[in-house]
């Protein structure tokens, strides 16, 4: 009985996560006062003919005395007992909803009076029941976006595959020209540029393509590209790099016309053609991207014709450009994507620009160009800093030997 009245008075849990409850405030406060305010009154009263007037007012000061030196004793132990430990299971509610543990489990407390705590009480254990059905839900929702996040990058991880296998293996160029480098680097799994090497009977077409946007629609756009330069017929073409441009257009535009409207997508690039008897004479033809020659110690740039590959505004039966260019032994040709210049990063976020690409080509002439590769990713690298990546990158250097020809 005892205990019971205690787990009353305190309204603590009563076993099995079940909440009894607790004595309202008034009822604490009456049963403090009731011997003082109700029992020692009606004892005097009725004692009062039993005992003489000088008895009487002794005990009346005496109980006036006890009552001065008991109140704040009395006043202290309403205030633990009423205040203070509720308060503190309020603080022990908080605590536990802000460490995850919301006691959805138990009942909630029992209803007292208007404005009591354990009014309070109420709110805390509903507040955490809301909590915790909200977390449910946010659990299930990240565990069905991580199921989806999954299947996502494993179908994109098979596209990457795919698009690896449908464009040139960078793998080709070390066997044709054993003195260059490929850097083929996307920003996400998929990407937008194109390495591009098909023999044909006398010789070699090379070259980078950079198609609009990057991730997965730059991934699709290469494979309309990467069709229309496999539809082209090559031996039509030798030596006409600029034709072999200009039919791949062809072929593009009109995929990419789409009925009733127009899109404005499409491909830069720079393709040079190499004799297979005499690779110290190159034919090059670009679309928007340039022709690098490094001779010496020194870049000469071969400009583009300012038109690109599928896109509307770009005439049907537009022509591109075929330039001879005359190669001496050690001289290097050097091809790339506009990522590689316009990743913004150093102290001013500015873009890395050409010209720490012509200090890099020139300075290092005589290096095993493999090495001048690492060189140029380091370079890159300390730019970007912690910049995020704006666009893929692809770039390939050749030093070809001149008067042997290509291993085609």
């Amino acid at each position: 009985m005892v205990r019971r009245f205690i787990r009353k008075w305190r309204g603590r849990e009563a076993g099995e996560g079940v909440l009894e409850a607790g004595l309202g405030t008034p009822a604490k406060l009456g049963l403090i006062l009731f011997p003082f305010v109700v029992v020692a009154p009606l004892g005097l009263m009725f004692g009062h003919a039993a005992l003489d007037e000088a008895t009487l007012k002794a005990v009346l000061a005496g109980y006036v005395t006890l009552g001065v030196i008991l109140y704040y004793p009395l006043v202290r132990l309403a205030g633990k007992s009423i205040v203070f430990d509720q308060v503190g299971r309020l603080v022990d509610s908080c605590m536990r909803i802000k460490q995850g543990c919301y006691d959805t489990a138990a009942a909630p407390p029992a209803r007292g009076e208007s404005g009591d705590f354990p009014g309070l009480a109420r709110q805390i254990y509903w507040l955490g029941h809301a909590v915790a059905v909200r977390e449910r839900r946010l659990n299930d929702t990240l565990v069905n976006l991580e199921t989806a996040r999954r299947q996502i990058e494993s179908s994109i991880d098979y596209a990457a595959r795919i698009q690896r296998a449908f464009l040139s293996d960078p793998a080709e160029l070390a066997a044709v020209f054993p003195d260059s480098f490929v850097w083929w680097d996307q920003r996400d799994v998929v990407g937008g540029d194109v390495f591009f090497l098909a023999k044909s009977a006398g010789g070699v077409f090379l070259g980078i393509g950079d198609c609009t946007g990057h991730g997965v629609p730059g991934a699709f756009m290469t494979l309309i590209a990467k069709a229309a330069l496999d539809r082209v017929r090559l031996e039509r073409f030798e030596g006409d790099p600029g034709g072999v441009l200009a039919e791949a257009h062809r072929y593009m535009r009109r995929w990419l016309i789409a009925e009733g409207g127009e899109v404005d997508d499409g491909m830069d690039m720079g393709l040079v053609y190499f004799d297979a008897d005499d690779a110290s004479r190159l034919v090059y033809a670009g679309a928007r991207r340039p022709l690098w020659v490094e001779r010496g110690g020194e870049v000469e740039e071969i400009g583009a014709d300012r038109l690109g590959l599928g896109y509307a505004k770009t005439p049907e039966d537009a022509v591109f450009a075929n330039v001879a260019v005359e190669l001496a032994a050690g001289d290097t040709i050097f091809l790339f994507s506009d990522g590689l210049t316009d990743q913004v990063g150093g102290v001013r976020g500015l873009p890395l620009g050409k010209r720490p690409l012509r200090q890099w080509l020139a300075e290092e002439a005589g290096a095993p160009l493999e090495q001048r590769r690492q060189s140029l990713v380091a370079i890159f690298e300390n730019h970007r800093g912690r910049a995020s990546r704006r666009d893929d990158v692809a770039a390939l250097a050749v030093r070809p030997v001149a008067k042997q020809g290509v291993n085609a």
